[in-house]
């Protein structure tokens, strides 16, 4: 009996984690002056974080990272609708993205169980006008890398976790989106890794990644970043990241080129 228990939880899982794999936007739509990649591992067969990228318009790109609390197939298939959800929203042509969040929210209070909540990194990119938008429910900071050693920006923090309360209000921010700058966006389960003596990833691994490879391609800099957590410390929580590059010479490189 055990074994049959065993065979059937394996399938299961293994049908999730094809059912999530699905989700994942591995066929980018070219986007001129943009370029993009992101990737996510879970923990486990199957996680609680997503990444997405919707086109939207000439030289526009809607980015959305998200965490849900929890692990397991309980947390993929929260994680599973809200992403469904939030891509329908982010195919219209609205703008207006804090009201995008702020409507995800009320229907995440709905549908989802007392104790489960989710962050969300929500933005677009408007490569034309040189513009990032963004929206964060509690979510990591962000970082934006200005280009030629100008600096990081964080971009915190505009509203609370989704799911908490049906009245909750989001603040949309706007920052200047130059070519050769880098948004690179994630989930704690990258920043939050711990080493054997205590010592932490943090976004100071992260910066170190990006001076180390300085006009990587977006592909490759999710990969060293991914890659750098790994020989950090073994995963214990789902990690995700995008990254999006303003390209300097305004060409289509897309990732998926």
């Amino acid at each position: 009996m055990s074994d049959k228990l065993e065979t059937v939880t394996s399938l299961e899982l293994e049908t999730a984690r094809d059912v999530q794999n699905r989700f994942l936007p591995y066929r980018l739509p070219r986007i001129q002056g943009l370029d993009y990649c992101g990737d996510s591992r879970p923990a486990a067969g199957v996680g609680g974080d997503f990444f997405d990228f919707v086109a939207q318009g000439p030289g526009g790109l809607v980015v959305s990272v998200g965490d849900v609390s929890g692990h397991g197939i309980a947390a993929a298939i929260l994680m599973s609708g809200m992403q469904a959800l939030l891509r329908g929203l982010s195919s219209g042509q609205t703008y207006e993205i804090a009201r995008v969040v702020g409507e995800l929210n009320r229907t995440v209070y709905d549908v989802s169980p007392d104790n489960f909540f989710a962050t969300l990194f929500y933005a677009k990119v408007d490569a034309g006008a040189r513009q990032l938008h963004y929206v964060s429910a509690g979510h990591e900071p962000a970082l934006l890398v200005r280009r030629s050693g100008r600096g990081v920006e964080r971009l915190d923090s505009t509203g609370t976790v989704l799911g908490l309360t049906p009245r909750a209000l989001y603040a949309h921010r706007t920052v200047a989106f130059e070519p050769g700058d880098i948004l690179i966006a994630f989930t704690d389960g990258v920043t939050d890794a711990v080493d054997g003596s205590g010592g932490e990833f943090r976004m100071a691994g992260i910066l170190d990644v990006v001076r180390q490879h300085p006009g990587a391609r977006s592909s490759d800099l999710v990969a060293f970043i991914m890659d750098a957590a790994s020989r950090f410390a073994d995963p214990v929580d789902d990690r995700t990241v995008v990254v999006v590059r303003g390209a300097a010479d305004h060409r289509c490189l897309s990732s998926a080129a």
